[in-house]
């Protein structure tokens, strides 16, 4: 055997980033196989009933797209897969809006684009989870997703948390310069701004209009680019590295990718790095300058909010987005 060969890593089974009662059902399954009297097992085809007749009472329920949408087919997919490994952990079902609309099992949705289901059930009282990009640790390959409990990001404040899950992003953590004379304006895209009925156009100008009137930085604006571009060539790395002093923002995670290369960020809207940034651009000369201490706690904070797929698959995130 070649040194390539001793030091290949094994490839993670399927049924290990499945939840401990699948596991046990499969397991069972195989001992009814060689034993289908019970004899030696005890496993009965009533038992084997009774536990997939329990699949069937849903902690969550999936509201995914049409295939052909999003292409999954072409992917090798029926369904969309980071939805279905969610639920797959969360002990739900995939199913869509249609079937779902008017029972009141807790809803799992992903992306901006579902915002008439997220409407639906804040009128109803009915919990929903929503899935999408990670905070921080994301390179070319998207390897963290964030999930929020009946909103679109973490709105609440920081609260106290380890640093293990922290330790497994790579994130780095830069001190604060009071240098740079760029303000870098970074506007969400349309289709979050619908969110809040807000038109990216007006924001925009009435937005730039404000800075103007606080400061003579010469003020750049980063529209957001595709995923490709955003991770490669033109990264928000490369674009806070351009003599930025702040940076100017409404509800986009670009404000804590600012935080954590040292650079001060003004939020002006819901956003999940609120605490730790100056609300208003009348600030811009002055912003607030956060501890490193403090974006630390942040992010270890904001660590348990996001996962990685085999996360969502092993129920890793539905015990820790429900504390149990």
């Amino acid at each position: 055997m070649s040194d390539s060969e001793e030091l290949a890593p094994m490839t993670q089974h399927v049924l290990d980033m499945v939840p401990p009662e699948i596991q046990q059902l499969f397991r069972d399954i195989l001992k009814y196989r060689v034993d289908p009297d019970g004899e030696y097992y005890g496993i009965t085809i009533e038992h084997l009933t009774t536990a997939l007749s329990d699949l069937r009472q849903p902690n969550a329920v999936a509201i995914g797209s049409n295939p052909e949408d999003f292409k999954y087919l072409e992917k090798g997919h029926m369904y969309d897969p980071i939805l279905q490994s969610f639920v797959q952990g969360a002990k739900g079902r995939i199913s869509s809006w249609n079937k779902e609309e008017k029972t009141t099992i807790p809803v799992v949705l992903r992306g901006i684009t579902k915002r008439k289901e997220m409407a639906a059930c804040r009128a109803a009282g009915r919990d929903f989870y929503y899935i999408d990009t990670g905070y921080f640790g994301n390179g070319k390959k998207k390897t963290f997703h964030r999930i929020t409990k009946n909103d679109v990001q973490w709105f609440g404040p920081i609260v106290d948390r380890p640093g293990d899950r922290l330790a497994t992003t790579g994130v780095q953590f830069t001190k604060f310069r009071r240098d740079g004379s760029k303000i870098l304006l970074a506007p969400p895209s349309q289709k979050l701004l619908n969110l809040y009925d807000i038109n990216l156009e007006e924001w925009l100008e009435k937005t730039k209009s404000e800075i103007g009137a606080y400061t003579d930085r010469e003020v750049v604006v980063r529209l957001k680019q595709g995923r490709s571009v955003r991770q490669t060539t033109d990264t928000m790395q490369m674009a806070l590295a351009d003599d930025v002093f702040c940076l100017v923002t409404f509800s986009s995670i670009a404000a804590g990718e600012a935080l954590l290369c040292g650079k001060p960020a003004i939020t002006l809207g819901p956003n999940a790095a609120a605490p730790l940034c100056s609300h208003t651009v009348a600030e811009i000369e002055n912003p607030k300058i956060p501890t490193l201490d403090e974006v630390e706690a942040w992010a270890r904070h904001l660590s348990y909010c996001q996962f990685t797929e085999t996360e969502m698959r092993d129920g890793t995130a539905w015990r820790i987005l429900n504390d149990c």
